[in-house]
């Protein structure tokens, strides 16, 4: 095994000053326990585990984590809990994380999931199979996770990760600028209108403030590829041209119809470029990465953008706005029209957020890992203490599982654990004292199982493997076969048509032909 000296993995990940405070908290290794026992029963001294959290960006509160993290290792040491808990978080996630697993380093555990790098890396027998370490090492965490959750988030067998304890699933609308919505006397966009709806603001936007951007439209948030989602404008098709198994659509590959749903999606778009709505290209800043809120509308660029659970994320975002302009107010709603009744979403019991273990790390820490995510789970306070920090420090606690900020403090810098990064959070996640009727009503909305069509076949998995040669060459040519449509730039008849000859030359058929075969058998092998 090889084994990294704090120097070296610094160097591995390229971590910068900014992230040598965080860094310092990676452990000196643990000792290992004798086959068959636990290291906390056989050693005095702690066992030491490191996580490695992605916060797509670090965060801007990084001085308040190791505060904490340091206060969560105590208060399991004051519980009979000889364990101690470190974290790295790595802005570039995606990329220097698999490089740690590469190098055989022994981290303990670490975010993922399948949109991320969670597959391929299970495909290289880097991560742990963990159900049996639950079994043995977790069973108030296995009680914690809904039963129907637990089972579908196996794959050949095992489990993978420890996923979202609770179904959530999410909306699709907008997070516009309520200020200059309000000061223009634009209408408000309504969850019934849908898109259309959000037209009164974006002409008030071309009219009052020609040098933003109404609505701003880039590749990883495009209206057609994300917005709709949710079944409303996005037909879910990947960058094979197929639908296949997905978190957000039926168990089936492509047809026509699905296609219908894209051409309204583009349509409309194609509406709002002719009408100057939103920007004339993909990339409207050079050297920008793609994000909507953070590169676009919190700095004035632009006025509204996609969003999910936007009613959810409305007080939360207009926050870290304010931070650099203290008059801005923004506004969510969803737009595809499942909260006013229109049709179901279509949501997946695989949660897609997990906390995944190295194979490579010693098997006192793989245990030990498991002990503290069953330590969290054994109590409001210690996942208070995780997700929220120190009460008095970092939030104040209130009734009713709320919290409100503490005086003077700058809440866009104040230290909270992402949800997604818990592993588990369902029932004990606090709301601010000041979240809006309508972001109760959504959060209730989309973590309630019965607002959603769950598929079928739950657990299979592509075959990908057998797939690869022909996604490749699929994945090749699908952006340049939709740039037209997801940017609105060309007319949608034209646009379609170019994608499907484009897809189709390059395969998608029999792509679709070999896919549909390993669903076909595997709903023979599951039939009751």
């Amino acid at each position: 095994m090889n084994k990294l000296t704090r120097r070296e993995m610094l160097k591995l990940v390229g971590f910068g000053a900014a992230g040598m405070a965080l860094a310092a908290c990676v452990p000196p290794q643990a000792a290992v326990a004798p086959a068959g026992e636990s290291a906390a029963a056989v050693s005095a001294e702690p066992v030491s585990i490191t996580l490695i959290e992605s916060w797509f960006g670090v965060p801007q509160f990084t001085e308040s984590i190791e505060p904490v993290t340091k206060a969560l290792s105590q208060k399991m040491m004051d519980e009979g809990l000889n364990i101690e808990l470190h974290s790295l978080i790595l802005a570039d996630h995606g990329t220097k994380y698999p490089a740690l697993y590469a190098s055989g380093s022994d981290f303990t555990m670490a975010f993922d999931a399948p949109w991320n790098k969670m597959n391929s890396l299970r495909d290289q027998g880097a991560l742990l199979p963990i159900e049996g370490l639950i079994d043995s090492h977790g069973p108030t965490l296995k009680e914690e996770i809904t039963e129907k959750i637990y089972n579908a988030n196996f794959t050949n067998d095992h489990l993978y990760g420890i996923p979202t304890a609770y179904y959530y699933g999410g909306t699709g609308g907008t997070m516009y600028r309520e200020d200059l919505r309000q000061q223009w006397g634009a209408d408000a966009p309504t969850s019934a209108g849908g898109w259309p709806s959000l037209e009164s603001f974006l002409a008030a936007v071309v009219k009052n403030a020609p040098e933003m951007i109404p609505f701003v439209n880039v590749a990883t948030q495009s209206m057609t590829s994300y917005a709709g989602a949710r079944r409303a404008l996005n037909p879910g098709v990947t960058k094979t041209g197929v639908i296949i198994p997905d978190p957000m659509v039926d168990w089936q590959l492509i047809d026509e119809e699905e296609y219908a749903s894209l051409v309204e999606a583009a349509e409309l778009l194609r509406s709002w470029w002719e009408q100057g709505f939103v920007n004339k290209t993909d990339v409207p800043f050079s050297g920008q990465s793609q994000n909507s809120q953070v590169d676009y509308v919190y700095p004035g660029r632009a006025a509204a953008c996609v969003e999910n659970e936007p009613e959810y994320k409305q007080i939360d975002q207009t926050k870290q706005m304010q931070s650099s302009n203290p008059d801005a107010v923004l506004a969510g709603v969803d737009l595809t029209g499942m909260r006013s009744g229109k049709f179901k979403g279509r949501g997946s019991l695989k949660q897609w957020n997990f906390i995944v273990f190295n194979a490579n790390a010693p098997v006192a820490q793989q245990e030990a890992g498991i002990q503290y995510y069953n330590w969290l789970t054994s109590s409001q306070d210690n996942m208070d203490l995780w997700l929220m920090g120190i009460d008095g420090v970092n939030y104040k606690k209130e009734d009713n599982l709320k919290f409100s900020e503490i005086e003077g403090t700058d809440a866009a810098r104040n230290y909270r654990r992402q949800w997604y990064v818990s592993g588990v959070s369902g029932r004990y996640q606090r709301q601010p004292v000041d979240l809006p009727k309508e972001a109760e009503d959504a959060l209730a909305f989309f973590t309630t199982e019965s607002n959603w069509d769950f598929n079928p076949y739950e657990s299979f998995e592509a075959d990908t493997k057998a797939l690869e040669l022909d996604a490749a060459k699929l994945n090749g040519v699908y952006d340049e076969a939709t740039h037209g449509i997801n940017t609105g730039q060309e007319p949608t008849a034209d646009a379609i048509a170019k994608m499907k000859q484009m897809l189709d030359g390059a395969g998608r058929q029999e792509y679709k032909a070999k896919l549909q075969k390993q669903l076909d058998d595997y709903i023979a092998a599951h039939k009751a």
